[in-house]
């Protein structure tokens, strides 16, 4: 599927005509700071950047309004995908202007749904900074459970079997 929707978002999949405004939205300080380093190569340019994510990623959405389609407001990705143990991770970012209006949350549920009806996903994995309080809360609320840390980074995981 190339594209998800909910009444308010649209996960379109990036692909590197989006590179410039996915890459921009990786140079909000806000959007990266609970990362352990910056998430660009010394030499990236966008399109160089966002083809290395698209690689990276079992799949990847930006995250757009739909009555604004063409803007890049997040992104959303599903990665690190084990068939045998039917698990995948789940990660994005958000612009801040777009904090705290439920856009994340819907993001949330629609990768989460595509993971469990098309992957046939039983378990999706979150991983995030142990300071990172919105993200967690966001990801509790969906049902998922504190697991551990591990390298700086709070494990958390939802079964959906």
């Amino acid at each position: 599927m190339n594209t998800l929707t909910t009444r308010d978002i649209l996960l379109r999949r990036l692909t590197v005509a989006d590179a410039e405004a996915f890459y921009a939205l990786y140079t909000w300080p806000e959007v990266i700071q609970h990362f352990d380093s910056s998430p660009f190569l010394p030499d990236d340019t966008a399109i160089s950047f966002t083809s290395r994510i698209i690689e990276s990623c079992y799949c990847i959405w930006t995250i757009r309004l739909r009555g604004e389609p063409e803007k890049i407001i997040g992104d959303l990705a599903l990665h690190h995908y084990d068939m045998q143990h039917k698990r995948i991770e789940i990660g994005g970012s958000l612009l801040p202007a777009y904090w705290g209006k439920n856009l994340m949350k819907q993001a949330f549920e629609l990768l989460i749904d595509f993971s469990r009806q098309t992957l046939k996903i039983e378990q999706i994995i979150g991983k995030t900074s142990p300071d990172n309080r919105q993200a967690i809360k966001l990801v509790e609320k969906l049902g998922f459970q504190r697991v551990g840390v591990v390298e700086n980074e709070l494990i958390l995981s939802k079964r959906l079997s």
